[in-house]
């Protein structure tokens, strides 16, 4: 337990403690909103989501366990990973609509930016510098979002902003390279490879899960749309779901046009004669029905 604690950074810590901060006064302020948000997320349908996650999650752990390549430490770095990246990825499902999406997950991890951040990750000022220092640079961000609202007319506030998140940047930037010179055996160790390898390599094995879960609700989502019409008796509904399991399989773009068919094709669901033609040529036109 005390190997857990004390892998934490300064960084997380401060990170951890703001985070905590503001759901504390979020709930006070409005404790009603915030039951009801914390409900949603807690949704009956996500809740069977998140238990397959973590089934899933745990068996990758597991396995990595009984090969002699986990260690304590790295609970905390699964944990940040699970609570941002994780999460993000299962939560955004609506956007991943091509295969080619998942493909851009991969390629981001091999960008010289994830080095970059886990170098400076690992590089922290104190304790109070760090607790100073990241609700600063995020109100400063949150300030640009808002100025970018009306562009023409705060661009002087926005090139101001700017500069102030380029100067943070650049100090704590030859704060880094001031320590890797310095001490450059605190970051080349083999904890520190373990650390950096994890979260890249738990994404792309999280992948597949989230690619399921994806294909999984686009089904949900034309099944839905299915059911709900009255002018299909049954048997229609049937033929039709068969249909699009068998030939829209697990292809993201032909099950973005089987939804699309189900929407704007409506005529031809309920008077086609050969449905299961239909929907096997239709489905394949990402062109006519590209979403």
């Amino acid at each position: 337990m005390n190997e857990f604690l004390e892998s934490f950074s300064n960084r997380e810590i401060s990170i951890i403690s703001w985070t905590l901060l503001v759901i504390t006064i979020m709930f006070f302020i409005n404790i009603s909103g915030f039951l009801n948000l914390v409900k949603s997320f807690f949704a009956k349908k996500l809740r069977y989501i998140y238990f397959s996650m973590l089934s899933y999650l745990g068996i990758i752990v597991y396995i990595f366990h009984v090969i002699g390549l986990w260690e304590i430490s790295l609970y905390k770095d699964f944990l940040f990973w699970l609570l941002t990246s994780a999460f993000v990825m299962l939560l955004s499902i609506n956007k991943l609509k091509k295969t080619s999406d998942f493909r851009n997950i991969i390629l981001k991890l091999l960008t010289i930016n994830v080095f970059v951040e886990f170098i400076s990750s690992n590089y922290n000022f104190s304790l109070l510098k760090e607790l100073l220092l990241i609700p600063f640079a995020t109100f400063i961000s949150i300030m640009i979002v808002v100025a970018q609202q009306k562009k023409n007319e705060n661009e002087k506030v926005i090139n101001l902003l700017n500069q102030i998140l380029i100067l943070i940047g650049f100090i704590s930037f030859c704060y880094v390279v001031y320590r890797l010179i310095k001490s450059p055996e605190e970051l080349f160790t083999i904890k520190n490879l373990k650390s950096f390898l994890l979260s890249p390599l738990l994404t792309i094995l999280f992948i597949p899960f989230v690619f399921l879960v994806t294909a999984y609700s686009k089904y949900e989502q034309i099944y839905m749309n299915i059911d709900r019409y009255r002018f299909l008796n049954k048997n229609r509904k049937r033929k039709i779901k068969f249909a699009i399991l068998r030939f829209g399989n697990l292809n993201l773009e032909y099950l973005n046009n089987a939804h699309n068919i189900t929407i704007w094709r409506k005529a031809e669901l309920q008077n086609e004669e050969d449905i299961y033609n239909y929907i096997r040529y239709e489905i394949k036109n990402d062109i006519k029905y590209k979403g």
